[in-house]
C-alpha cells in the first residue's frame, strides 16, 4: 500500500510540474503567479492567524474566569479580556460579541468562532458555553477546569515538541539537501546541470525527484509528530 501511494504521489508531481511548466512557457510565468500565488499566501497568513490565536486560548480562559469569580457577566468577561489580549484573539472576540449584540444567541456566536477558528480548545470552550447555557450550571467552574486542562495540554505540548525537535530539523535538512545539491551543481558546472530545465525529460527528472522527496519528508514529519 505504501508503494502505490508513493507512486501515486509521484505521478501526481509529475503532472503538477508538467502544467505549470506549460503554464509558464506560455504565459511567461504572469499566469502561474497571478493563479497560485494569491492562494499560497492566502493559506499561508491563514495558518498564521490560526497559530496566533491558539497560542492566547490559555490567557483568555483563565482571565475570562477571573472575571466572571470578580462578578462579570460572561459577555462582559469576554469583552474585558479580548480587549487586554488585542492582536487576532481581541479581533475575533470583537467580532464574536458584535455577532451577540446583533441578536445571535451567546452559545451560536461562541460556535461560529470555533467554526472560524478551528481548534480543539475552542471547541471546548463552545461546548461548555452551550452546555452550561441549556442546563443552568456554573460556567465560572467548567472554565477554571477548562484552563488547567489546557495548560497541562500546552505545557506536554511543548515537552513534545522539544523532544522531537531533532527529528523535524532532520526532516527539514534531508528535505532541502537535492535543492542544495543542485544549486552547488548548477554554479559549478552550469552545461552539466541546463538539460534538466530546458527540456521535457529534465523536467520530468525533476518532478520524480520533488514527489520523492515529498514522500520522504511526509513519512519523516509522520513518525515525529505526536497528536496530543
Amino acid at each position: 500500500m505504501l508503494y502505490v501511494t508513493c507512486a501515486l504521489v509521484v505521478l501526481a508531481v509529475l503532472a503538477l510540474v508538467w502544467a505549470a511548466t506549460s503554464l509558464v512557457r506560455e504565459t511567461g510565468g504572469a499566469g502561474f503567479w497571478s493563479y497560485f500565488g494569491p492562494y499560497w499566501v492566502g493559506l499561508y497568513r491563514q495558518k498564521c492567524r490560526q497559530q496566533l490565536f491558539e497560542a492566547r486560548i490559555l490567557d483568555l480562559t483563565m482571565g475570562v474566569t477571573s472575571a466572571m469569580k470578580a462578578g462579570m457577566a460572561f459577555p462582559q468577561a469576554l469583552d474585558k479580556v479580548g480587549a487586554q489580549l488585542g492582536g487576532v484573539m481581541g479581533e475575533e472576540i470583537s467580532n464574536m460579541l458584535h455577532e451577540y449584540k446583533l441578536g445571535i444567541g451567546m452559545p451560536d456566536a461562541v460556535q461560529r468562532l470555533s467554526e472560524r477558528m478551528p481548534g480543539e480548545d475552542i471547541r471546548l470552550i463552545a461546548s461548555a458555553v452551550r452546555l452550561s447555557t441549556q442546563t443552568g450550571g456554573s460556567l465560572v467552574d467548567v472554565m477554571e477546569q477548562l484552563s488547567i486542562m489546557i495548560r497541562n495540554r500546552t505545557e506536554f505540548k511543548e515537552k513534545v515538541k522539544t523532544l522531537t525537535a531533532q527529528g523535524r530539523f532532520e526532516a527539514i535538512a534531508m528535505s532541502a539537501m537535492p535543492l542544495v545539491a543542485f544549486l552547488l551543481l548548477y554554479f559549478l558546472h552550469p552545461e552539466m546541470m541546463l538539460p534538466l530545465v530546458t527540456t521535457a525529460k529534465g523536467w520530468m527528472a525533476i518532478g520524480a525527484s520533488v514527489g520523492l522527496d515529498v514522500v520522504g519528508f511526509v513519512v519523516i514529519k509522520k513518525i515525529v509528530t505526536i497528536e496530543v
